[in-house]
């Protein structure tokens, strides 16, 4: 059972789904390239780090052997974007782990997937924990399976999802909160006319609402493409960035009213909030990219390395297999960010205060 409860996520207004720290995260390009401004100048010249980890003496109770042996691997780096909490969390707090065993790393700054395979490709030390492989088929193909200058290091302990989700309560109402439902039909997309007067608004008229953050988002996920082509009644609105959409659906959800829009997992939204995915037609790589009149596909998370890392940082690339972050570890760091508006430093740096156990059992052979 989640051991979040709504009123953690509603006590205090709108969300806070970025760190005071990080006023760039609120100006994404889309939502897998939302980055600090002039991140990717600071990336391509592959200078000292915008942001940084510094190193320390070990933690009490690492194995001096682990620590002899990161101190003389040298300085790993963890590619960071610092808009999306997941990859911005796991980087932070990686980047401790591998400072607090005893070695040093520091987080680097990326703007898009582009960037990260050019630098990844040129160097021997870069992690990056988090990357949605069909949003990057041709990076992949390039870097992965021909040059092989990125290697896989693994997987994530979740799956990633993306598509038009709503509240539950829309579709089977919710008896304790007085909510009858609203669109029974759902989550089968061809009921989406049919309620198209549920999720209207004044700023649609007599159309339904489908909601996305950023307006640069819509080319990549192809929504309008989606809605012209099975003939939706629909009209796209935009929140305007990733923490706008977050406070549009939390604002709904506390009120009990309808909302449709982008969402993803995982995700601090839909780890503490009932949400249900919209059914389209089967996803094909005929559709995707094309017509879009199809779902999302499905998708693996992988974490990705310099092809050098393995040799040249055996430590560190053990560590990184036997690195485990479920989704319920993942949600309890982005509730330290989203509730208590903690950066993402102090997120990690908490969780491991109270994990201790556990990260340094990733070092273990």
């Amino acid at each position: 059972m989640n051991r979040f409860k709504l009123s953690r996520l509603t006590s205090n207004g709108r969300p806070r789904l970025v760190p005071r720290s990080s006023p760039s995260a609120a100006l994404p390009k889309a939502r897998v390239r939302a980055s600090a401004v002039g991140a990717a100048l600071c990336a391509l010249m592959l200078v000292t780090s915008c942001a940084q980890t510094e190193s320390k003496a070990p933690a009490k109770g690492v194995d001096k052997d682990v620590s002899k042996a990161l101190a003389g691997e040298g300085e790993v780096e963890f590619l960071i974007s610092d808009g999306l909490t997941e990859n911005a969390l796991q980087s932070n707090l990686l980047a401790k782990v591998v400072n607090a065993l005893g070695g040093k790393a520091k987080l680097t700054p990326v703007s898009d997937y582009a960037v990260m395979s050019t630098a990844m490709s040129k160097s021997d030390n870069m992690i990056r924990t988090d990357f949605w492989r069909w949003q990057a088929p041709d990076i992949w193909n390039k870097y992965v399976e021909k040059e092989k200058s990125i290697v896989e290091i693994g997987t994530s302990d979740y799956p990633g999802e993306e598509g038009w989700y709503v509240p539950t309560y829309v579709i089977k109402g919710d008896k304790k909160r007085g909510i009858k439902p609203m669109c029974p039909g759902l989550p089968d997309w061809k009921a989406l006319n049919d309620c198209a007067d549920v999720f209207a608004t004044a700023k649609t008229g007599k159309k339904g609402q489908y909601m996305e953050g950023a307006e640069s988002w819509a080319p990549f996920y192809g929504d309008q493409q989606r809605i012209d082509n099975l003939d939706l009644n629909y009209k796209m609105v935009y929140a305007g960035s990733e923490p706008a959409l977050m406070a549009e659906l939390k604002r709904a959800y506390q009120r009990g009213e309808p909302w449709l829009g982008l969402m993803w997992r995982p995700n601090y939204a839909t780890q503490v909030m009932d949400l249900t995915r919209i059914e389209f037609p089967k996803y094909s790589t005929k559709c995707w990219g094309t017509t879009y009149a199809c779902q999302w596909p499905e998708t693996v998370i992988y974490t990705l390395g310099s092809s050098g890392l393995k040799e040249k940082h055996p430590t560190v690339w053990n560590l990184m297999q036997n690195y485990e972050m479920p989704a319920e570890r993942l949600a309890e760091m982005q509730g330290y960010v989203v509730d208590d508006g903690m950066s993402f430093e102090d997120a990690a740096q908490k969780w491991m205060d109270e994990n201790p156990d556990v990260w340094k059992a990733w070092a273990k052979s």
